[in-house]
């Protein structure tokens, strides 16, 4: 049996998160992701106490908010006092003019778009992960699907990770949610609105499929992609040394 049908998904069954797991075990082109290094959840809601305990419990030294500062002002994470928070959005203010919500018909769509407006947000996250304390990183957005999926999925591509199993992390999202999506849902009285809401609450292999097609076709795959935003081979090594076996 490979590796790759071995993987399998590690919930984390954190009090107050609907959508947290572990990236062990993942295999990519220098080794599995190792245990205690890269975690993906949504924004969670637990107090200060309980959140602090689960990252000492997890080893985690790094905890990457990936919301817009409006969305973090609004409605600020339990660890926003933590030493361990960094907010960085992966929405790019600079380029987020250039979006016409109008062509985005679909969630591959938003996720395309994505990948061609936020290379510099994108890769500065990146960054804040290689360069870390010692430890593991946690990454999350509000709901911990659309912005911390396309981020851990240009991270895994660039590692070499097969196409399958970035697929694989990506739909164990799918049902997750329906409690953050209804409350969302809920206060939208615009009808076309609800339904573009309604249509992108899923987590669908083809939503992702579409995005790592998107990313060899149009930007040379991952690692070009962050590279041209400003990575360096070194960076890359780091990452892979970071997160697996690579030396």
């Amino acid at each position: 049996m490979s590796s790759v049908t071995r993987f399998a998904i590690r919930r984390c069954t954190w009090d107050g998160f609907a959508n947290a797991r572990s990236l062990e075990g993942l295999p990519t082109r220098t080794g599995p992701i190792r245990s205690g290094r890269l975690f993906r959840s949504d924004l969670g809601e637990c107090g200060l106490n309980q959140a602090a305990s689960m990252l000492r419990a997890e080893g985690i030294s790094r905890v990457l908010d990936l919301r817009s500062q409006f969305e973090t002002h609004r409605r600020p994470s339990v660890l926003a006092t933590h030493p361990s928070y960094r907010c960085s959005p992966l929405v790019d203010p600079r380029m987020d003019h250039l979006r016409d919500p109008s062509t985005e018909f679909s969630l591959a769509d938003l996720y395309r778009g994505s990948i061609d407006r936020n290379g510099r947000t994108i890769a500065e996250a990146a960054r804040i992960l290689i360069h870390a304390p010692s430890g593991g990183v946690l990454m999350h957005c509000a709901a911990g699907k659309d912005r911390t999926g396309i981020l851990i999925a240009v991270l895994l591509a660039a590692l070499g990770a097969p196409t399958e199993m970035i697929v694989t992390d990506y739909t164990a999202t799918e049902g997750r949610l329906e409690r953050f999506f209804a409350e969302e849902i809920a206060h939208v009285d615009d009808p076309q609105r609800r339904e573009r809401l309604i249509s992108r609450q899923h987590a669908s292999p083809e939503t992702m499929t579409a995005l790592l097609c998107h990313l060899d076709e149009r930007h040379g795959g991952a690692a070009s992609y962050l590279a041209r935003h400003g990575l360096t081979d070194r960076d890359l090594k780091l990452l892979a040394a970071r997160l697996t076996n690579s030396n």
